[in-house]
């Protein structure tokens, strides 16, 4: 599923999610919901039960095709997805997916899959204590996520005398366990939606802000779409995927159940020209495949085409973090694929106070700065070493308030920027520039053999440098403070990557009378 052109053009992502993250592709990509239902893994009762269940029909209530741990790795494999979550069902009834089940499967292979765990924390219940279970679990598998089943358990989520509810948030928070909140749109009978109705997912999410929520089991005929409301009526529009908008601790995951009567590619096409969603989403997104129920290679292959069409920065952030998203929830458990040093993927590579030149009427202190870029078209953040250099400066000479910062790069490929640092605009930005620097240059009298006897075919780079930014900034000082908007960050962009470059910071401070 990787597509080497969002791997050589992906932003610096540490400006945005932090240095662990700065390189999107050291993580695998995660499929977010697998039932541990294989024909080589013993049953719990529950689960025999589960695939028991019949309709009015006669059909089973839970279809599942039957395949073995092997198939599933080999379906992963195609479907390049480095890493499965195995996800348990309490529904509070005789059937369901026990949480031995979750472990039997994760047992058999734990670099591969990990644990969602699943919970029924009804009040005054008399069930075993659901975190002292959790904490026994803990010591046989990795377990990332528990998952609750409101409208099947009639679990009250915004009651507040539910201490069991409470103490079981409160443990998941600590342990970066990130709690799922299935919508029941199963087919087991006896659902009661009023348990995960937008105002109790909305209420939910305001009195637990510390706790990572995700929405699962979303119908796109339903909940992502506006109902109609007729007058005099007290039905609202359930848009839960707007509440993405007011809860940054909210995350959704689609899986087959958003599809119905759709391909796969037909409903990430819809979801991702649905106005909002996907600006809203992309960081806080989830893709399960729900196997055995589907297969993951469909879902990827949908993604894939639906993601084909989009524009270029719409395209790259999709397929960078759609499928990789998760592992920024728990850096315990999700760590890169690979054993990598991150610091390889620092931007800052050194800096060295060149020297201070002094004489009767200012200091000028000099710095050497070598910067890397990883990947061909790169924008890289500079806002905090600007600020690091500036404070040491000021350290050096405390007395002394006024002056100028002067920032210069010695490369005809690259360009000092200053712009807002909101991660959309950043990412627009990057892209655009990413964007233009891709463009044929082949009908460019530059697309020669170089004097440096090597082809040089760069003329988008080099008009990138002479037309956005500039060579070289320079920024008042003021009463010992940058003299810059409230929304001004200092960028470089370099282009003709992965490179390191070379710029010259200066602080030049003055000094006043009677110094």
């Amino acid at each position: 599923m990787t597509n080497m052109l969002e791997r050589l053009y992906q932003p610096d992502f540490a400006c945005i999610f932090g240095k662990a993250y700065a390189n999107a592709f050291l993580y695998g990509q995660v499929d977010s919901l697998v039932w541990p239902i294989f024909t080589d893994v013993e049953m719990s009762d529950q689960l025999k039960n589960l695939l028991k269940q019949k309709d009015s029909n006669d059909k089973g209530c839970f279809y599942r095709r039957k395949i073995s741990i092997d198939d599933e790795k080999v379906e992963l494999k195609c479907s390049n997805i480095d890493l499965a979550l195995v996800q348990a069902m309490d529904l509070g009834r005789k059937y369901g997916i026990a949480n031995s089940d979750v472990i039997a499967v994760v047992k058999k292979d734990p670099k591969l899959f990990k644990g969602i765990l699943s919970f029924n924390p009804i009040k005054d219940s008399s069930e075993i204590d659901a975190v002292s279970e959790l904490k026994k679990i803990e010591k046989e598998i990795d377990v990332v996520g528990i998952a609750l089943y409101p409208s099947y358990s009639q679990l009250d989520l915004t009651d507040e005398g539910n201490s069991a509810l409470k103490t079981l948030l409160k443990y998941c928070a600590n342990k970066k366990y990130f709690i799922k909140i299935d919508l029941g749109n199963s087919f087991f009978p006896d659902n009661y939606p009023e348990h995960v109705s937008y105002e109790k997912i909305k209420s939910f999410m305001s009195k637990n802000p510390k706790n990572v929520i995700v929405l699962s089991g979303l119908d796109i005929s339903r909940e992502l779409k506006p109902c109609v409301i007729e007058e005099d009526s007290d039905i609202e529009s359930i848009l839960y995927y707007q509440l993405l908008k007011y809860y940054s601790h909210l995350w959704i995951e689609i899986d087959p159940r958003s599809f119905g009567g759709m391909t796969p590619t037909d409903c990430f096409k819809q979801l991702f020209n649905m106005k909002g969603f996907l600006q809203n989403s992309w960081s806080r997104l989830l893709i399960g495949s729900a196997t055995p129920t589907l297969e993951m290679a469909q879902i990827a292959r949908g993604f894939l085409e639906a993601t084909e069409k989009l524009p270029f920065a719409q395209k790259c952030i999709l397929r960078t973090w759609a499928f990789r998203n998760v592992n920024r929830l728990n850096q315990v458990v999700f760590t890169p694929t690979e054993d990598v040093n991150l610091e390889m993927f620092d931007t800052v590579l050194n800096v060295e106070q060149d020297q201070i030149i002094e004489n009767d009427n200012e200091v000028n202190v000099v710095y050497k700065v070598k910067l890397r870029s990883y990947s061909v078209t790169q924008l890289v953040y500079l806002t905090n070493l600007i600020r690091k250099l500036f404070n040491e400066a000021l350290k050096k000479y405390p007395n002394l308030i006024n002056g100028e910062l002067f920032i210069r790069s010695y490369h005809t490929t690259t360009s000092l920027i200053i712009n807002e640092h909101e991660h959309g605009n950043y990412l627009d930005l990057h892209y655009k520039f990413a964007e233009i620097s891709r463009e044929d240059s082949s009908k460019y009298l530059h697309t020669v053999m170089a004097e440096e006897k090597r082809a040089d075919f760069n003329h988008f780079d080099h008009e990138l440098a002479s037309t956005y930014g500039s060579r070289q900034l320079t920024i008042p000082i003021l009463n010992k403070s940058l003299e810059i908007g409230g929304r001004e960050n200092f960028y470089i962009l370099v282009t003709f990557g992965p490179r390191t470059v070379q710029v010259l910071v200066k602080v030049k401070l003055i000094k006043e009378k009677g110094y």
